[in-house]
This record gives structure tokens, sequence and C-alpha cells, in this order.
């Protein structure tokens, strides 16, 4: 018996579809491809174009905190690598203080967070260097470190004073997660503290802040002949900006500023000549010219 009698006995009925209505069936299968197809090429672009997007948004490591001298980031890539410690060192009366301040409020109008931590200094003291500098008068990220000392109980017999100091900034971060943190200045800090081992004590101490997550700049002083803290300072430290003076001819001085050391920087050695003026301005420095008439 044949396939189709078969099936005609068994009570089976055989339907024939057209040519036309195979070719319909397969264009629908093919269109309803195409369509998943399309999908799938959307939702590619969108992850790659999300990739791109995220290769090109700086990590937090890549990430500058502008020190707002012109012409002086320039030569840092754009500024301090976020997270960094880095000391403003220099001789007395080398605006140290007024260097930190000023980083620290122009980074203040641009939403960053930061506390500035007095040590040599009271309260009226910075603000009226803040008045002559033109950087306003608001103080509530000034801390006076005399009034966590007679804040902080049993203050007289305390010499441990770092972690006085480390006890505030976790609370001052979980409260107001700062970014940035100045203190001014570590050699008193580290007298105050009576740190025998400056090198070993520091280094916990850097890595304290470094562990905040936060900016830090720290002042200290550079005396040839006193050296004291400084060298252990600038060897700790992810970054040195250095301050110096330097004759310009004629009884007339200049301030000078460069960048001894910045890890994660390519960045310039060289001296620029400091100037203030309604802010920081930073020029390459030129050697004086001896004038080809001498007097005898």
């Amino acid at each position: 018996m044949s396939l189709i009698g078969m099936a005609q006995g068994a009570g089976v009925e055989w339907v024939r579809t057209s040519p036309s209505e195979d070719a319909g069936k397969r264009r629908d299968d093919l269109e309803a491809e195409l369509r998943a197809l399309r999908d799938e090429v959307r939702r590619l672009k969108q992850q790659v174009d999300a990739l791109a997007t995220e290769a090109e948004r700086p990590s937090i490591q890549d990430e500058r905190v502008p020190t707002h001298v012109a012409r002086f980031d320039e030569a840092l890539e754009g500024g301090v690598p976020r997270g960094s410690i880095v000391t403003i060192m220099g001789p007395g009366g080398s605006m140290k203080t007024s260097l930190a301040l000023h980083i620290l409020t122009r980074n203040r109008t641009q939403g960053r967070r930061g506390v500035y931590v007095t040590v040599e200094e009271n309260r009226d003291s910075i603000l009226r260097t803040m008045r002559h500098l033109g950087l306003g008068t608001e103080e509530d990220f000034i801390v006076d470190i005399a009034r966590l000392r007679t804040e902080h109980e049993g203050a007289e017999e305390v010499r441990d004073w770092l972690r006085v100091l480390k006890d505030f900034l976790e609370r001052r971060r979980d409260q107001k997660q700062i970014s940035l943190v100045m203190i001014d200045s570590l050699d008193v800090l580290a007298s105050m503290a009576h740190v025998v081992n400056a090198r070993n004590e520091l280094f916990n101490f850097f890595q304290f802040l470094r562990s905040l997550g936060v900016t830090t700049f720290v002042v200290a002083d550079q005396d040839p002949l006193r050296p004291g803290i400084a060298p252990d300072v600038a060897f700790l430290s992810d970054g040195v900006l250095e301050l110096r003076f330097s004759g310009a001819g004629e009884g007339k001085v200049q301030l000078l500023l460069r960048c001894a050391k910045m890890r994660y920087t390519d960045h310039l050695r060289d001296y620029f000549v400091l100037t203030y003026r309604n802010g920081f301005a930073a020029k390459p420095y030129e050697a004086p010219r001896t004038s080809r008439w001498r007097r005898s």
C-alpha cells in the first residue's frame, strides 16, 4: 500500500500548501531573525559605548587636584594626583602657609571639602592671613590644634598628638566626607607628639592619611642649618613643592617655586618665579643678567 493510501486509511488528511504560502512563511521567519539580529547588534553597541565611556572617564588614581597657581599646574599634568601626600617645603617667610590656604580655598570653591589644621598659628592669625590674601573670611574649615588640646579628655597628659589628630580626622571624614587635608606645620606637630623616630612614626601617620582617601598637603620648614624632620618628610611624601629665595640682582629677591618630586607625574623640575596678585601665578625663572659695565 502506498503512503497516501495508508494515510487515508488511518483517517489522516494531508494538507498541501501552495508555493506562495511557503514563501510567505519563510519571509516571516527571515524578518523575525533579522529583527532579533538587529536587537542583538543594538545591545552590543550599547555595551561597547558604555565600555568606551568608562575607559574615557578618569579613574580615582588619574584624577588631579589643581594648585590653582597660574601656569604651574601645566607643569604637573594638571595638578596633584588625588590621594597623594604633598609637602610644601621652604624657609621661614616663603609664603608656605599662604600657598596652602590658597590651594585649599580655591579647591573649596569647586566643591572639594577640606580642613586646615593649624598647629603653629591660632585661628585668628590664619583668618588675618586669609583676609590679607583676599581669600574670604570663612572659618568653618579651620581647625586649631590648641582647641583640640582643651577639648580632649586628659589633654595635659596627652603625648600622642598624632593619635588625637587621627581621631579628629576620622570623625570629620565620617561627618562631611572631606577630600582635602592641610597640616601646618608638621614640624610643630612632631614636636608636640614627641616624635623620636621621625621616619618610622611619620610613615605610619602618612599611611593613615592615605587610608582616609584624602589628598593631604603638609607644611614643613627647610633650614640647611637645622634640617630637622625635613629630609624624612621629603622622603616619605608622594610629592614635594619647594619654595626658596633667589637674588634677582641689584639687591632684589625673588620667591621661587618648583616641583622637586611628584609620583605618577611627568613634571618639570625647573624653578618658577612665584608672585601673588589676586591669586598665585608662576612664570619660568630666568637667571639675572650681569651688567656688561661694572664700576671699578
